[in-house]
């Protein structure tokens, strides 16, 4: 097990992190709890070398994209490394349940998987709960994004992962309907793009958020084997890439690759298996 770790870290290490960008924390934060499980001292030092000049910036646009489990994660492994003005900055940045305004009045549902864990508790859960209001369907799954009149109603994949790590992180009772909808569309251990729409192609990131989020549980574990079966020959697992709100069409043709958004759930996934 030990050897895929390695091996799917050191194609994480190899993406041009933004610092922040959209699905940047998972990745990191298995840097860095890999790093300390294999002892690899510059894997931590690398993500400290990333996440360092951005922890005195003045607010800018991006903050709500910062990772804070990441940042708790390597004050802990770095203490001498100041993180709480960045925390208060994540934090000012996502009062409101629109995070970029200077966009428009979009919701997205990638940001469930930053607020739960980012917020204390009770804020967060209060955070949660108003993006899931919002997006969810009665079936159980989310729309990826809502305009600020009506969700978009495509059930993408990976915004499943986005929003399972985010209910998780609060407790919400959504958390059954939206395990029993992945269930339902559960290809063994494969989700496809658009997750309730036949003929999509299967996008293997979900299998790593699901096999991450719940590592304990017969489809966690068929998610992991599904995804471990997907790598490369050099630990990388081909995702899609970013991917903008859009129609149901537009999921369909997104480019693939290796991105911090399949190597981060799965590096988690891999290293809570092998716990």
């Amino acid at each position: 097990m030990d050897d895929v770790i390695e091996a799917v870290a050191l194609r994480a290490l190899e993406h041009r992190y933004r610092i922040w960008g959209f699905g940047e924390g998972p990745a990191l934060l298995g840097l860095l709890r890999a790093g300390e499980r294999l002892g690899r001292p510059q894997w931590i030092g690398a993500v400290a070398d990333l996440v360092a000049p951005s922890l005195h910036r003045p607010p800018d646009v991006t903050d709500h994209l910062i990772p804070v489990e990441v940042l708790t994660e390597l004050a802990r492994l770095r203490p001498g490394l100041d993180v709480a003005p960045a925390v208060a900055r994540f934090r000012a940045a996502v009062a409101g349940v629109v995070h970029r305004p200077d966009l428009g009045p979009f919701v997205w549902v990638d940001c469930m998987h930053t607020d739960g864990p980012g917020l204390p508790p009770e804020p967060a859960r209060l955070a949660i709960e108003a993006v899931a209001a919002l997006l969810a369907s009665p079936g159980g799954l989310f729309s990826h994004g809502h305009d600020g009149v009506r969700a978009n109603g495509v059930h993408w994949g990976r915004g499943q992962g986005w929003a399972l790590s985010g209910l998780l992180a609060v407790g919400s009772p959504r958390v059954p309907s939206l395990v029993a909808a992945l269930e339902r569309h559960e290809e063994d251990g494969r989700w496809r793009t658009v997750v309730d729409l036949d003929g999509a192609p299967v996008e293997h990131s979900v299998s790593a958020f699901v096999a991450a989020a719940l590592p304990s549980t017969p489809m966690g574990k068929r998610a992991l084997a599904a995804a471990l079966d997907a790598l490369d020959g050099d630990g990388g697992l081909p995702v899609s890439e970013a991917t903008p709100i859009g129609d149901a069409a537009s999921y369909l043709t997104r480019a693939t690759g290796v991105f911090p958004w399949g190597q981060g759930p799965l590096l988690l996934a891999l290293l809570e298996a092998a716990r």
